[in-house]
């Protein structure tokens, strides 16, 4: 062990109008990168999507968003553009009129309709750009006759999408046709669901009126709610533009066609609205930086925080399956077993956790649901949800189910390791207090309720059902999430002195909770359930990810979790995206960045389309997002009070730099690596306390931007190096400095991958 201390960094003086600006930001909101260090422009460009003809469907359209309203651009036929229209929060209301039928019908996303717009001459290919810094579609699209150039957004602030056109030589915009969508379930349209409600009719035929100079298609529902797409086409078959806002009421409270012309009215030209929308989209940006060797992989990465912002916002509702975009598919909800985890996974890290409060409030929002999900003996302390739900979380976990063992029961607890993810980042104190500690101790008391012990005193779980596999007891998907749950609550109980008197019973049943199954291949499903057939899930292996219970830090279990990998991954037939990224994400947890890259790779090989949207029999948003997060991984963890600098790099890349990615403890983190060796790594330190590093920097001078002197320890383990401070300042700036490090300007280095890669659709 070895104390040093450093010479003083030179104090960096702060404006004082950036001061006032801090001071009135969101709390979860931190400056921005000083844009000497990043030529944003030019890096960002390197991003874009590019088509070099439209695309034929969902997949391989241009996809626009602002976190509410969306569109999906491709071509319908040779003549025909099309443009999708969604706004993520229309969903049916007719549980009331069908009290038999399930959510899926009675409560589902609803499609909004499109535009088409047709050409004089057949298209035969195209110029097309999508800008994701400033989050515009602009291009030329060519045909026999001449060009369509268009430019298209969905601004930032308001809910209006502009789409602006100019035709040459003999080209002409032959008409615009606006195309309602059937107002159904989509799962009702689709082929193999057996769950189809009988005398299930569409919503009530749509009104076609004009007001004020805007087309006003009025959608009523069942319930006497409704949606209004209004929209204005300015110009002729040369020059035009077309703008659309939607409105939406699902209780018959509001004048959704009032809103919808409210947004249109208030929205001022295209010249005055780009600036306001593109300085939305730099700042967001600018809260971060990743650079990486790879360009498919770096592209992939930066298009996937578009996708986040375009999907959700702080003020916006909890990102479905689908988005703003809304197509066929047999999952119009939201899915509370996989799906909505890992579509928030990635925000913390990339330290946009203003995209969480679209989860959290909702939570919090809708908490008497939660509780209502849990049979009504136990409504006094306990809360749960079931596999899936609208917006408003209802989801109950009958008596029947429970006695049948075909319940999930931890889906809430899973969802709640994110939001005390939050808190980990934040360190907010206030709400893991009144939030995310009572709502987790309900989440916990579901589980606790349905314990039963043996002769030997174990806690043991009943039959439940291990998502996507098969029922068992002992379920480790179970055991696992209460495992966490119980030390977290134990935990938060200490530091806060909240004096739970549950506390001593949480750590009795801790201590006698039945261990997770094991066998011979690893971790079990359960008791005497092994995994011996495919299996796209990997709930049996959460206490490994995300919960980091059994990890790599613990050599006597290193063998057990290369083993239950092994196994998981040797049953390859029904193995879906998301087993992809949560095979990375593992690997990654084990220090292993080769086998990382590799199940990255081919995912982006095998399932991620052009657009890099995803699908399984229809949209599943989660998985290209999970695999931002398992990119994040690569460079940087911080569970366990430890901040591992670039722990799974594959090993041919050579030169690596973020900036502001966030770690637990509330630290902003920037590193580079150079030539395969890590050269610099900056920690700022948001709320004070201690930090442990891990990396391969073994050679450094530190200095600090708020003292002369820092106190640290340094231990060698390997060829890993563990530096730890203590007590560090708030709002402090620490850096390790390699000798001979030359920090580069943005757009940085070189790519040793993909050097020419696009997403989009385009001849690669």
């Amino acid at each position: 062990m070895q104390r040093h201390s450093s010479l003083r960094y030179r104090r960096i003086i702060v404006n004082y109008s950036l001061l006032l600006l801090f001071l009135f930001l969101p709390r979860w909101c931190t400056a921005q990168i000083p844009a000497g260090e990043v030529n944003w422009p030019v890096f960002m460009a390197r991003q874009n999507l590019k088509w070099d003809n439209l695309g034929k469907d969902y997949y391989s359209g241009i996809i626009l968003g602002n976190g509410l309203l969306g569109t999906n651009i491709y071509k319908e036929n040779d003549s025909l553009i099309r443009f999708d229209i969604g706004r993520s929060d229309v969903v049916d209301h007719r549980e009331k009129l069908m009290p038999q039928a399930g959510k899926l019908y009675t409560q589902s996303r609803l499609p909004i309709g499109y535009f088409t717009l047709k050409t004089e001459g057949k298209i035969t290919g195209a110029k097309i750009e999508l800008d994701i810094y400033n989050a515009e579609a602009k291009g030329s699209i060519f045909t026999t006759q001449g060009t369509i150039s268009f430019t298209a957004f969905v601004a930032a602030n308001q809910n209006v999408i502009s789409i602006s056109f100019n035709t040459t030589q003999q080209e002409k915009v032959l008409a615009w046709k606006w195309n309602p969508g059937k107002s159904i379930s989509p799962r009702y349209l689709q082929t193999y669901p057996t769950d189809k409600p009988a005398n299930y009719q569409e919503n009530p035929p749509v009104k076609m009126t004009t007001e004020s100079g805007y087309t006003v298609c009025h959608q009523p529902l069942f319930n006497n709610g409704g949606y209004s797409t209004v929209y204005q086409i300015n110009g002729n078959a040369s020059s035009g533009k077309l703008r659309v806002s939607v409105g939406y009421d699902g209780y018959n409270h509001l004048d959704e066609t009032k809103e919808a012309l409210n947004s249109l009215k208030n929205f001022k030209s295209d010249e005055e609205s780009i600036a306001a929308h593109r300085n939305w989209w730099h700042r967001y940006y600018q809260q971060s930086f990743v650079a990486l060797p790879d360009k498919r992989m770096e592209n992939f990465y930066w298009i996937q925080l578009y996708k986040l912002a375009s999907v959700t916002r702080a003020d916006k509702p909890i990102a479905d399956l689908m988005g703003p975009w809304t197509a066929a598919t047999p999952w119009p909800a939201i899915w509370w077993n996989l799906n909505a985890q890992l579509t928030y996974s990635p925000i913390f890290t990339a330290n946009h956790l203003e995209l969480g409060e679209s989860l959290f409030k909702s939570l919090n929002a809708h908490q008497q649901n939660l509780i209502n999900n849990v049979p009504v003996q136990w409504r006094n302390d306990a809360a749960a949800i079931g596999r899936s739900s609208s917006y408003d979380l209802v989801s109950p976990i009958t008596e029947a189910e429970i006695q049948k063992g075909t319940f999930e029961p931890a889906n809430l607890t899973w969802m709640l390791y994110y939001y005390y993810q939050y808190y980990s980042y934040t360190k907010d104190e206030q709400t893991l207090g009144t939030k995310i500690y009572p709502l987790l101790k309900r989440s916990a008391n579901f589980l606790i309720h349905q314990l039963k012990q043996d002769e030997k005193g174990i806690y043991h779980f009943p039959m439940s059902y291990s998502p996507e596999y098969k029922n068992a007891e002992d379920a480790n998907y179970t055991l696992s999430s209460l495992s966490w749950a119980l030390q977290t609550l134990i935990k938060v109980n200490k530091t806060q002195q909240l004096k739970d008197a549950d506390a001593s019973k949480w750590s009795l049943i801790l201590k006698n909770l039945a261990p997770f199954p094991v066998g011979d291949t690893g971790f079990l499903i359960g008791k005497d359930v092994p995994l011996n057939s495919s299996h796209r899930h990997y709930s049996h292996l959460l206490m490994i990810y995300p919960y980091n219970l059994i990890n790599w830090d613990q050599p006597e279990n290193r063998p057990l979790i290369s083993q239950s990998l092994k196994n998981w991954l040797s049953y390859k037939s029904a193995l879906a995206g998301f087993s992809f990224t949560g095979a990375a994400s593992i690997y990654a947890g084990t220090g292993n960045g080769d086998m990382a890259y590799q199940w990255l790779n081919e995912l982006l090989d095998r399932f991620i389309q052009v657009n890099t949207l995803y699908r399984e029999s229809g949209p599943v948003i989660e998985t290209p997002l999970a695999a931002a997060t398992s990119i994040q991984e690569m460079l940087i963890q911080s569970w366990g009070d430890k901040i591992r600098i670039f722990p799974a790099i594959p090993s041919n890349w050579k030169n690596v730099s973020f900036k502001q990615l966030r770690a637990e403890g509330a630290f902003l983190v920037s590193a580079d690596m150079q030539n395969g060796q890590t050269k610099s790594i900056k920690i700022k330190s948001l709320k004070g306390g201690d930090f442990i590093l891990v990396s391969k920097l073994d050679k450094f001078s530190i200095r600090s931007d708020k003292r002369d002197k820092i106190d640290y320890e340094q231990y060698k383990e390997g060829e890993k190096i563990k530096i730890e401070i203590k007590n560090t300042i708030i709002g402090e700036t620490i850096q390790l400095v390699s000798p001979g490090f030359e920090e580069k300007k943005a757009p940085g280095f070189p790519y040793s991958e993909y050097q020419s890669w696009f997403w989009g659709l385009n001849k690669k």
